[in-house]
């Protein structure tokens, strides 16, 4: 099988996982929709977890790079770790609810390696904040990064639109923003008001 193929096939399972869940896109589905078989796509993957987690990693390649964009676009600590939250919001509305749950009920290590992804990123940004002195030094980060990715993730789940988990992720920054900080996010408007 040709690179082109091979990323059409991971390409076309992306798509159809975050539409309909992992548990609903079967294989032949898969082979109709690419033009490939079944066969050809089982000698190249050997199994849908395989695909799967090829799939996952295609998915880390692209967020590392959407990640180093973020940060050469935002060279401030504290612009950088909005825009990272907005992407993070942006990830979450583009699986349908049926995935997030789909992989939260049936296929928790894809849950978790996702949440990881963002968390470790996430947790980088707050580091970065908290050596210019932006976050506050004691914040527990691995508590509010609980509550903060909880919070936004149930939001999504409840079908809450994507500008009230903008509002929500603003109020719980701006809660641990140093207040000398908070003067200058607020005349920069890096965070929505």
């Amino acid at each position: 099988m040709d690179e082109h193929t091979r990323k059409r096939i991971i390409a076309f399972t992306s798509q159809s996982v975050k539409q309909y869940g992992i548990r609903a896109v079967r294989m032949d589905i898969i082979a109709r929709h690419t033009n490939v078989s079944k066969r050809t796509i089982y000698q190249v993957f050997a199994t849908k977890d395989n695909l799967i987690n090829t799939c996952l990693e295609a998915y880390s390649g692209r967020m590392q790079n959407r990640f180093q964009l973020i940060a050469y676009n935002n060279p401030d600590p504290l612009a950088c770790l909005w825009e990272t939250c907005k992407a993070y919001i942006e990830n979450l509305y583009k699986g349908e609810c049926i995935f997030w749950l789909d992989i939260y009920r049936h296929y928790q290590g894809i849950y978790l390696a996702i949440n990881q992804i963002w968390w470790d990123e996430l947790k980088k940004s707050i580091a970065a904040c908290q050596s210019t002195h932006r976050i506050q030094a004691s914040l527990d980060t691995d508590i509010f990064l609980r509550s903060f990715t909880e919070l936004l993730y149930n939001a999504r789940l409840a079908e809450c639109a994507p500008e009230m988990l903008h509002y929500a992720a603003s109020l719980m920054l701006k809660g641990v923003i140093v207040p000398q900080a908070g003067n200058k996010l607020n005349q920069s408007k890096s965070i929505v008001s």
